[in-house]
């Protein structure tokens, strides 16, 4: 395993760098510390025994057909008790979990509430199955051994109510490319299982993600739930008639976009009208309210019967989900991406104005992998793992002169024309002031011939090395395939299905998220 710091390369947006840092509490943006301090804390909030017992009641509910296991059930008993809390990761509904970071997050919960916990404050890993949202075309698709496998077809509502049968094709794609072997044998019967007794794609994945982490005792909560919908009407109905989180986050977004780029703009409503196959926004009308696509309208007086008689029909964008997911949760801290919990650092008025507990968001560990071949070819040829997220032609370029026995770098040629010019300057101004812009400018096209002739030698040095470089360029493509960090890109079932506990000891040692590291994982098998 290798380890940099995350704040000496340039790999998070600026607000995430200086969440990290401290800076946003510095500057009074937000009033928390990124801190394990900061969790003890968050146990001094208020979490209501009503709602405790509904979500407790949802569980066993969710959870009736499985047979749990010894920390499963345990886990669910131990949520129905008062001073137990939750350390909370979600994630939409990608096929088999999408790429690996999924994977990893999860882990990252595992570890820290396990981290956390007592007797007397029990913590709990929980996944909130992202299962309304209706972007299917970012969903439909996985990278699996370098092949790109997506599930045809369309949908306009939740993801987790398309039927099963739309995934038919799509595990027929995944067999193949997993084949026969033995070495896939076992993920194979995981994954044929979760698609074989699952009705729909909540009911996929929650079978696929319990697979992989039920002797962890993690809890999969699906918040598409009539009974867990009752308990967010009241959210539902501040949002409709006062517009609350557009209202509430107004001065704190002003505060941060006048430094940094927001992530979520929030709309006047931040609410959903669902049913199966539907999946449309919320807007104000001059009568009362309406879908986007004016396809429904309600009177203040009707809206608010729909809140009653059918609240599972009304369901939170991406940040009113916040909100839902920390009613119904007593949590200690969410763990998300970068551009998550971007997001997350807009909404602390929002959860002031709802009056609900707002936990600390902790950025999950990045994670790369590499072949043990590859990292000694890197340490052979003295190639630092920071240098791995510059640019790649200045890498390339960087390599060629160290490769090189021949002098290619031009910097005391630059320094002798710097004097040359220098002594120029001093000789024209003695005779007349003009002449120094004479020399200036000559100067200028100097430099400028001087530095294509080092790029003309380098380019040219580059031919003598053409199978050292492109080493490089292919270790860089496995490492950001088509630019981006291959733990947003490739299935974590690359991994787990080759070395499973070679994989899973790695990231059960890696540092806490406290310490802020990017994790290169080095792999004998892959």
């Amino acid at each position: 395993m290798k380890l940099i710091d995350s704040n000496t390369v340039n790999f998070y947006p600026e607000i995430i760098t200086d969440y990290l840092s401290g800076e946003l509490k510095s500057k009074n943006i937000i009033d928390w510390d990124y801190s394990l301090e900061q969790l003890s804390i968050n146990k001094n909030q208020e979490y209501s025994s009503k709602i405790r017992t509904a979500v407790h009641q949802s569980f066993l509910k969710q959870y009736a057909g499985f047979e749990l296991t010894e920390k499963e059930a345990a886990n669910i008993d131990l949520f129905s008790k008062e001073g137990t809390y939750t350390i909370t990761t979600g994630h939409q509904l990608m096929l088999l979990g999408g790429s690996m970071f999924f994977y990893t997050k999860i882990i990252d919960v595992i570890k820290l509430a396990k981290q956390l916990s007592t007797v007397e404050n029990p913590v709990l890993p929980i996944f909130w199955m992202a299962s309304e949202d209706h972007d299917y075309e970012e969903i439909s698709s996985i990278n699996l051994f370098g092949k790109k496998i997506t599930c045809s077809g369309e949908n306009k509502g939740p993801v987790g109510r398309i039927p099963q049968k739309q995934f038919e094709g799509f595990l027929k794609d995944v067999n193949q490319v997993l084949g026969d072997g033995e070495e896939f044998s076992q993920i194979k019967k995981l994954i044929n299982k979760a698609f074989d007794s699952g009705e729909n794609l909540s009911q996929i994945t929650r079978v696929f993600v319990r697979e992989l982490f039920k002797e962890d005792g993690l809890l999969i909560l699906d918040p598409d739930s009539r009974e867990l919908k009752e308990l967010f009407a009241l959210v539902a109905k501040k949002e409709l008639f006062e517009k609350t989180t557009y209202k509430s986050s107004e001065n704190h977004l002003n505060r941060l976009k006048s430094e940094y780029k927001l992530q979520v703009k929030p709309r006047e409503i931040n609410l959903f009208y669902i049913e199966n196959g539907i999946r449309k926004r919320f807007v104000k009308t001059d009568g009362g309210f309406a879908t986007s696509d004016r396809s429904n309208f309600w009177t203040p007086s009707e809206i608010k019967e729909l809140i009653v008689s059918s609240p599972e029909k009304i369901s939170p964008n991406v940040l009113l989900r916040t909100v839902y997911q920390e009613l119904l949760l007593p949590n200690l801290a969410y763990v998300g991406g970068a551009s998550e919990i971007a997001y997350w650092l807009e909404l602390k008025p929002v959860f002031n104005a709802f009056k609900i507990n707002f936990p600390l968001p902790l950025v999950r560990n990045t994670y790369f992998v590499l072949s043990e071949k590859n990292t000694q070819w890197l340490d052979k040829n003295k190639i630092s793992f920071h240098t791995l997220f510059n640019n790649i032609d200045i890498q390339v370029n960087e390599l060629t002169k160290s490769l090189s026995s021949n002098l290619l770098s031009f910097q005391e040629d630059f320094e002798f024309l710097k004097e040359f010019y220098l002594r120029l300057k001093l000789k024209g101004l003695k005779i007349n002031r003009q002449l120094e812009k004479v020399v200036i400018g000559e100067e200028k096209r100097a430099n400028s011939a001087l530095k294509n002739l080092e790029k003309r030698f380098v380019n040219a040095e580059k031919k003598n090395f053409e199978q050292e470089l492109m080493k490089l360029k292919n270790i860089m493509n496995k490492l950001f395939p088509s630019g981006k960090p291959m733990e947003r890109v490739d299935s974590f079932i690359n991994f787990i299905s080759k070395d499973f506990s070679g994989f899973n000891h790695q990231l059960e040692v890696a540092p806490s998220l406290f310490e802020q590291k990017i994790i290169f994982i080095i792999s004998r098998k892959i």
